[in-house]
């Protein structure tokens, strides 16, 4: 099958949608598919045309990056020309997936798109913007494919985009031959001065709506034998070491900026609990919490819509109120001063992933609804 996934990001820029799209274009190829990747050349180094790992990139140019948007209407020009049995768009950011339905036009192809995550600019002209596009650009973009894909049940039910909208539901996916428990994390440990320590690990960008201050609060009034490790880097990077100094934790905090992917799992075995307190609606599913359940590590999360879903509470994880330091500092101590618990949850985490998220399950669901959409013309 002639697989084309579509957009705004990929790889080398670094984001849960970049992370999805790239382990499924990957495992399609392993198995046998051709597969096509249409992104935006955010970047004017980059090249407009790559083999990597076992397909095709395609790159349209960029006008700009506004508000982490790409805008490159020649997506629309370069759909128009790209073969392919299926076609898979991926939003948000906006723009590309209505750039990519344009181009497609009246081909008679099949066509889905995954709803990642609700649209949300912070601000005035965040808030105009952003109701700008889901008037005009977003509803003709959802009724020009097949199907639409979300991750989770309880996040396509609260959103109102969604709203009376046929859907699949399909989660996002995990290498789980790439985190794995049997990894030894403590080569970072000694690395980075943590041995002896009670380690929290947080991953992801480091942009607000990711709540990686409220671990900080959080830390300042756990015992002082627990270190938080925040693997990532973004915007927020400078504020978040000034607020850490502020509250007179940052000698317990590691912030580790240029992790490679290949060390990724290594510094995730190197924690005893992966806390993840997103903010708003901007998680839709959360990659990263995934990732960690596939490292065997038991789970603290934001109970928002969507992510909360990622686990059975008290299985796998606690769930925490978002905004609500003293809570998670309360769940955080619920599992550090009982050790046996957090081995069990890591346990049932792992197996969960293994389940529901490895990347050859959510690879065959997505060909199921694939063949789906060809058999029906």
């Amino acid at each position: 099958m002639r697989i084309v996934q579509i957009t705004p990001f990929f790889y080398p820029h670094a984001g849960g949608v970049e992370s999805h799209v790239r382990s499924l274009a990957g495992e399609f190829a392993r198995l046998g598919h051709e597969v096509t990747v249409v992104t935006s050349r955010h970047d004017s180094s980059l090249p407009l045309t790559e083999e990597f790992e076992g397909y095709r990139i395609l790159r349209a140019k960029s006008w700009a990056v506004v508000y982490n948007t790409p805008i490159a209407p020649a997506t629309r020009r370069l759909i128009a020309s790209v073969p392919g049995d299926v076609f898979h768009l991926h939003f948000p950011p906006p723009l590309t997936s209505y750039f990519a339905v344009r181009g497609l036009g009246r081909r008679e192809v099949p066509r889905c798109l995954t709803y990642h995550c609700d649209l949300y600019l912070e601000g005035a002209v965040g808030s105009v913007l952003t109701g700008l596009y889901s008037t005009l650009f977003l509803p003709p973009t959802l009724d020009r494919v097949n199907r639409i894909i979300a991750h989770t049940r309880s996040y396509a039910s609260t959103s109102r985009a969604l709203r009376g909208r046929r859907l699949e539901i399909v989660p996002s996916a995990v290498d789980v031959r790439r985190f794995r428990p049997d990894l030894d994390g403590s080569a970072v440990r000694e690395r980075l001065g943590l041995t002896g320590h009670r380690v929290l690990a947080f991953t992801g960008r480091l942009v607000p709506h990711k709540g990686v201050d409220v671990i900080l609060r959080a830390l300042r009034d756990l015992p002082a034998d627990v270190a938080l490790l925040l693997v990532g880097h973004g915007p927020r990077l400078a504020d978040l070491q000034a607020l850490a100094r502020r509250l007179g934790v940052e000698g317990r905090v590691r912030f580790c900026t240029s992790v490679t992917d290949e060390e990724l799992p290594y510094y995730l075995r190197a924690a005893d609990i992966f806390v993840f307190p997103s903010q708003n609606r901007l998680e839709g599913f959360g990659l990263v919490v995934a990732e960690a359940m596939a490292s065997g590590l038991p789970v603290i999360i934001a109970d928002m819509p969507g992510v909360r879903e990622v686990i059975e509470p008290g299985h796998e994880g606690l769930l925490v109120e978002p905004l609500i330091a003293r809570d998670l500092v309360s769940k955080i101590l619920e599992l550090l001063d009982d050790p046996a618990r957090r081995q069990v949850m890591g346990a049932a985490a792992r197996k969960r992933a293994e389940e529901r998220y490895s990347l050859e399950i959510v690879a065959r669901q997505l060909l199921t609804v694939y063949e789906g959409l060809r058999a029906a013309g």
